[in-house]
């Protein structure tokens, strides 16, 4: 991946959740990310990076992954989003740089809002839901439509950071190994989009693919200090392994390019898409 330039990050318009051992801060102005997740003081997250794609975790809206050439192809119509990202496919949705609404926020929780509109051509909203508890972070997304309705995939690209450091940025517990319980891996043709088969067993990463057939949910583990589980009934999940800052374990609803290969769901008046995502530590 390429990454754009270095993101300025708002910090004073954070929002801070805790709960216990717990603490999260989200940032509504960064694409209503959750910007850090410590848990008993080692932050699990990676909290800084290049371009919008590269730290917290993000939902992706109202697509996740790569969208071929940025070309949506729908009801007999050809619709273009912006490629800028990672040309010269669009990628992870029209809201990873928008500035979301706080429709309510607590000690634990939060609720933010957004509008799909331009580039996305079909209008509607989204909603993001975050809580925080002592032993996990909940968050949920509900994709709804306006009057007429689109297709939809969405999901979460949560940065894990490779090493857990305290409050006076000491190392804590072994690097970071990843857990994927899955069947198989979706191939990825020339142009970095799967074409349609699937690969057994699956080979050795580092990984920037998409994997299905969980026989549970993948986790990541800090030996010795801690392991996080992302626990959804999304059935894909993308795993990226290529980077030295972090990994990113993204359950979404849908494959890359889903909205053209026909896996997705259909968002309609009155009929949401809901999706939701645990993060739990022990």
């Amino acid at each position: 991946m390429r990454y754009g330039p270095r993101m300025t990050k708002q910090q004073a318009d954070r929002l801070v959740l805790r709960a216990g051992r717990a603490q999260a801060a989200i940032a509504p102005a960064d694409g209503g990310r959750i910007a850090s997740l410590r848990v008993g003081g080692l932050e699990t997250l990676v909290t800084d990076g290049w371009g919008p794609l590269a730290w917290g975790a993000y939902p992706m809206v109202p697509w996740a992954g790569r969208l071929d050439r940025g070309i949506l192809r729908w009801s007999g119509a050809e619709h273009r989003v912006p490629t800028h990202v990672t040309p010269p496919h669009a990628i992870h949705g029209t809201l990873m740089e928008s500035a979301w609404a706080v429709k309510s926020a607590g000690a634990q929780d939060v609720d933010l809002v957004a509008a799909l509109d331009e580039p996305w051509p079909f209008g509607g909203s989204v909603g993001h839901r975050i809580r925080l508890f002592d032993d996990r972070l909940e968050a949920r997304l509900e994709v709804r439509a306006a009057d007429r309705p689109f297709p939809a995939i969405v999901g979460w690209h949560p940065w894990f950071a490779r090493t857990l450091r305290d409050d006076a940025g000491a190392p804590r517990g072994g690097s970071v190994v990843v857990d994927l319980p899955a069947a198989a891996m979706l191939h990825r043709g020339p142009d970095g989009l799967p074409d349609g088969t699937r690969v057994r067993p699956i080979p050795a990463g580092p990984w920037d693919d998409c994997f299905v057939e969980l026989s549970g949910p993948p986790s990541v583990a800090w030996p010795g200090a801690l392991r996080i589980s992302v626990e959804s009934e999304a059935r894909y999940v993308v795993v990226y392994t290529e980077q030295e800052s972090g990994v990113c374990i993204e359950p979404q609803t849908g494959p890359p390019n889903g909205l053209n290969a026909g896996e997705h769901a259909v968002v309609e008046p009155g009929r949401p898409l809901v999706a939701t995502m645990t993060l739990r530590w022990s």
